[in-house]
């Protein structure tokens, strides 16, 4: 018997026909194998409640209810559709005590009227702790044993409440005590995900991608075979549909390739999410919850080169480029570094940089929600520098969009960057900046953002198109 751990998110358990589906998954893969089940709460839900929160802090209760009622009307029809009469009392009390929860928080908030990331992590879950109570609870009625489990008590993380990381010796040894046991009586755990809590016990959550986050850090520290990311599309797309109508799901990725796709808007898991997985050697899938039969997407450690040393395109649509130059008599180095630990500190993502040390300049370039954020980071970081000339203003240029090319068999392959531009040129198209990492695994490049979606059509009809040439035609390799 393998084990496996599955991750539900927020779609794929959106309403009571969904979770029929989900139960299904679960019930035929529980017959062959070791089954842990990570599930985000339903779609809609988390945004709900970070609406109730604000509006309690607000002190504002029509808004505050309106959210709750919703939340309240939605679970509750779930219940009516998957349960009969006769059994649907007990999990309703046991949603019914969750939202209960919510609403004493929310009191106590509205006299408050302030929050905390402590609070956020004990309230944000919630969805969570419903769509796990009402799944263990639908498995046991179609004939699989399940148990609903909170990762506060398996999950162990630091303290850093709001964007917490694991503790993964810590989780071993819980998962250890309360699901290996579970496991070799053949009940499913059905765990929450996004969540869970400090060596102390205070409740944390993992931020963006924490569900996915969950399933890889619950499916290392247990031991599993493999691990299924459960979503609404049939695995990792060459390009965006919308944009390439002829775009096909990649077979298998390597994990470096599936942290590049993420870190530049693909948005099928999150680069976070793939490390413990990395660092076990697990192989991970992405796979379609509405489309079961289809295989989906296997990351793993190495795979089979394609046809094209291109894998994907794909592109990050709102960016800005800032442009940091010093005086000619001034060691650059000193003060650009300054400003990367700075940015490291404060968790901004720097899509890709440029330098010119002729110019001694600096082009960094970031998505367009964190350029405010960084603006004020350099006026505060170098007021001295910038208020004695040693350092110029910051140039911003709004309105870019950062398109990444990415495939690990780039490397070393003749006329990549060649065929690349030639494409862009060809739409009439002006680079604003570009960057290929050491690596030769992706390279980045800047285009106005109008012009996105053409230039992304545009590469990826160059190599992975219909109309592609061959790659054995096309280029040769360079020699070993």
């Amino acid at each position: 018997m393998s084990l496996i751990t599955m991750k539900f998110g927020g779609t794929s358990v959106g309403d009571a026909a969904c979770i029929r589906g989900v139960g299904s998954i679960v019930h035929e893969a529980a017959q062959g194998d070791k089954v842990v089940v990570v599930v985000s709460a339903m779609a809609g839900i988390t945004d709900l409640i970070a609406r109730t929160l604000q509006a309690a802090t607000a002190g504002t209760p029509a808004a505050t209810e309106e959210p709750l009622r919703e939340m309240q009307r939605r679970h509750h029809a779930v219940l009516e559709e998957l349960f009969p009469a006769d059994s649907r009392e007990v999990i309703r009390d046991r949603v019914n005590a969750v939202l209960e929860q919510l609403r004493e928080f929310c009191h106590a908030l509205s006299l408050l009227r302030s929050s905390t990331p402590q609070v956020m992590d004990v309230v944000l879950p919630m969805g969570e702790k419903i769509s796990a109570q009402i799944l263990a609870a639908y498995l046991g009625q179609i004939g699989t044993r399940a148990a609903y489990v909170d990762a506060v008590t398996v999950l162990v993380t630091n303290e850093r409440f709001g964007d917490a990381s694991p503790d993964m010796e810590a989780t071993r040894c819980r998962c250890q005590e309360s699901l290996s046991p579970l496991l070799e009586r053949g009940v499913v755990p059905v765990i929450t995900g996004y969540c869970g809590a400090t060596a102390k016990g205070q409740p944390t959550t993992l931020g963006r991608g924490g569900s996915d986050f969950s399933a890889t850090i619950l499916g290392t520290a247990v031991g599993s075979d493999e691990i299924w990311i459960w979503t609404d599309v049939n695995g990792v797309l060459t390009a965006d549909p919308r944009v390439c109508p002829d775009a096909t799901t990649l077979p298998e990725i390597t994990y470096a390739e599936a942290i590049e796709l993420s870190y530049y808007g693909a948005k099928v898991i999150h680069r976070r999410a793939i490390w413990p997985a990395m660092q076990a050697g697990t192989p991970v899938w992405i796979k379609n919850s509405f489309a079961p039969h289809v295989a989906g997407t296997k990351i793993a450690p190495a795979v089979a080169p394609l046809g094209s040393p291109v894998k994907a395109v794909t592109a990050v649509t709102q960016a800005s480029l800032l442009t940091l130059t010093t005086r000619r008599d001034v060691h650059f180095a000193e003060i650009f570094g300054r400003l990367f630990l700075r940015l490291a500190h404060e968790h901004v993502d720097v899509l890709f940089s440029t330098q010119s040390s002729s110019e001694n300049a600096l082009g960094l370039v970031f998505r367009e929600q964190d350029t405010e954020h960084v603006l004020g980071a350099i006026q505060r970081l170098f007021r001295n520098e910038l208020k004695h000339g040693i350092l110029n203003e910051v140039s911003v240029q709004r309105n870019i969009a950062v398109i990444a090319v990415l495939g690990e068999t780039m490397k070393g392959t003749f006329g990549i960057l060649a065929r690349l531009f030639g494409a862009v040129a060809r739409r009439n198209v002006s680079v604003i900046a570009v960057a290929q990492g050491a690596s030769e695994l992706n390279i980045c490049f800047a285009v106005p953002a109008s012009a996105a979606n053409e230039v992304v059509h545009a590469v990826h009809q160059e190599f992975l198109g219909v109309t592609a040439p061959a790659h054995s035609v096309a280029m040769g390799r360079a020699p070993a």
